[in-house]
């Protein structure tokens, strides 16, 4: 076999290689909807990752709050002399003892209650903020991804418009081989073309942000064209405002102040005494028998009001702080959701207004100023501006559309999603 067969089917074969390798890669990219963006910021941003990791490890502490201390090994020798002739001798004194023992500290039932509950608590905590941040999480992932697609539809626009600027371009160049407009009215289409691009290269600059912030939720998955179109979220919930506690910024809130309460439990049991118990074995030589020692321990709260006075008092003052920080929570969310419902009111009426009157009307002002300019009855500067006026319309219905389907999703995953 010739070398060149061999390196032609050497080429084919890494060419056949490189095909394979592209059309695998192909398949294995997803465009991404809405509803994959949320479901690739749920199970892989780090904030759900390290929220999951607080809850699993509250709930391995549940299980040994409560439990008695580890007991104590007794190992020692009592009553060695240490003058006379019988001096660090262990088997001439009778009263040498060698002692092997075992003694438990047992903490008082109410601290070992409220220790329990404390866990529990804990766990009810970390659960809520959980919960929390998973929506939170989504709602970030939401405003991210309206973001990107509506930055694209502007990009898109202008699009369309410069196919208006060429259109306008040519019918200027025509004017002019007919001796209706100046040469001078071309640099001005021209200009305004320039000025189109400068607008341009700033969208594509947005959409490389709404890009980069999306990243930051779904990872490299970010890169990916997106497909579908925003959701409709509804708002409609019988009693929302009545809800708010279902909220799970307050369910948090609430944890917390149970959490606290707990550790103010705690700290009244602190006023209880504890005891304990030991055991212990003591040999002696075998002319004078061995003995047994049992004996019983008791914590004496002499000076509660210098000792466990101060922590009950600073335990109390730690849940009226999160009793306060609760009521502050509640009454964010109501003046969030009342004037976030305004809001939205508002940019629905304005956006039917744009979409109805604002830009039919300056698509006939362009159409007007076009045929007054034709012929000969107006300036092309006035098409440039009516052109330009209906380029800002349409860019601000797009912004408009972000600004409600964004505000939608704040509210939804804020007031909506966390009650179901």
């Amino acid at each position: 076999m010739s070398a060149f067969l061999i390196t032609r089917r050497g080429c084919l074969g890494v060419l056949a290689a490189v095909l394979w390798v592209s059309c695998f890669l192909n398949a294995q990219a997803e465009p991404l909807t809405f509803a994959r963006a949320q479901t690739l910021a749920e199970r892989t941003a780090p904030e759900n990752i390290a929220r999951q990791a607080q809850v699993e490890s509250a709930q391995q502490a549940v299980l040994p709050s409560d439990a008695l201390p580890d007991p104590k090994l007794i190992l020692g020798v009592d009553n060695l002399p240490i003058e006379g002739p019988d001096r660090y001798s262990l088997n001439r004194d009778f009263m040498t003892m060698r002692r092997i023992g075992v003694m438990q500290e047992v903490p008082n039932s109410h601290k070992r209650q409220a220790r329990r509950q404390l866990a529990e608590a804990t766990v009810t905590r970390a659960e809520a903020e959980q919960h929390a941040m998973a929506l939170e999480t989504k709602r970030q992932t939401a405003l991210s991804w309206l973001d990107v697609y509506y930055a694209e539809r502007r990009v898109e626009l202008f699009s369309q418009l410069d196919e208006q600027i060429t259109l306008l371009r040519s019918a200027v160049q025509a004017l002019i081989a007919g001796s209706s407009a100046r040469s001078s009215e071309l640099l001005q289409a021209d200009q305004e073309a320039l000025t189109l691009e400068d607008r341009r290269d700033e969208l594509d600059r947005d959409v490389a942000i709404a890009r980069a912030t999306l990243r930051r939720w779904v990872g490299t998955e970010a890169n990916q064209p997106l497909a579908g179109t925003p959701p409709a979220l509804s708002l409609e919930v019988p009693h929302l405002p009545h809800r708010l506690g279902e909220h799970p910024d307050l369910r948090a809130a609430a944890a917390r102040v149970g959490e606290a309460n707990a550790e103010l439990a705690e700290a009244v049991s602190e006023k209880k005494p504890d005891w304990g118990v030991e055991f212990a074995y003591n040999n002696r030589d075998n002319q004078f028998g061995d003995m047994v020692m049992l004996q019983f321990t008791f914590d004496l709260p002499m000076f509660v009001g210098t000792r466990q006075g101060p922590k009950i008092n600073a335990k109390q003052h730690s849940v009226a702080q999160v009793e306060a920080e609760q009521e502050v929570l509640l009454r964010t969310h109501q003046a969030e959701l009342e004037s976030g419902l305004a809001e939205l009111a508002q940019l629905r009426k304005t956006l039917i207004r744009t979409e109805q009157h604002l830009i039919p009307l300056s698509n006939k002002r362009v159409d007007l100023e076009l045929a007054a300019y034709k012929a000969g009855n107006s300036q092309l500067a006035a098409v440039i501006n009516a052109r330009r006026d209906l380029i800002e319309a349409q860019l601000r219905k797009i912004d408009q559309q972000r600004q409600l389907s964004q505000l939608s999703a704040s509210l939804y995953y804020a007031y909506v999603e966390g009650l179901k």
